[in-house]
């Protein structure tokens, strides 16, 4: 499978670095949509509520001005479309245009690292439960899914992937 690897977090293109899915990059340094593994044990030592193997995406911050936290829903940029070119989350949006969840502060006009598969922390509105079916939602937040016999929305936006702490 092209534009995927797994290693461990002690080395990266035959570096010491420990640190790569904090960096930021002023240019592609990977091609954006590059899928990176990173081994449960890693993601446990990192945090000790979190399990399982994560997945991360190489991406571009296509926001104007406003940084991605950690913890913001990020989604395909729909005023172009371009691949793995993200933004803030600003409604709910088919699952298929999540690109998933920042797992730390990536400016905007940058390149980095974001969580597509895996336990992580996601910011919430308030109404959001442990437990509970989460959507994207607006500024970059989830929200409680409310199934609806009526919506079109129950099996279309729940990010099975993430849950909130």
């Amino acid at each position: 499978m092209g534009n995927q690897f797994s290693s461990g977090a002690d080395v990266v293109d035959g570096a010491a670095s420990k640190d790569w899915p904090s960096a930021v990059y002023d240019t592609a340094v990977y091609p954006v949509g590059t899928r990176r593994v990173q081994r449960a044990d890693e993601v446990n030592a990192a945090n000790s509520t979190h399990y399982g193997d994560r997945e991360w995406i190489f991406v571009y911050n296509d926001e104007a001005s406003t940084a991605f936290a950690e913890g913001n829903v990020i989604m395909l940029d729909n005023s172009d479309y371009q691949p793995f070119h993200g933004l803030l989350s600003t409604a709910t949006i088919h699952r298929h245009r999540m690109l998933g969840v920042a797992g730390g502060a990536l400016a905007a006009g940058k390149y980095g690292w974001i969580i597509a598969k895996g336990v992580c922390e996601v910011q919430c509105d308030g109404g959001v439960a442990q437990g509970d079916r989460i959507v994207s939602a607006a500024s970059g937040v989830a929200d409680t899914i409310v199934l609806n016999a009526d919506a079109t929305t129950d099996t279309l936006e729940c990010a099975e992937y993430n849950s909130c702490p």
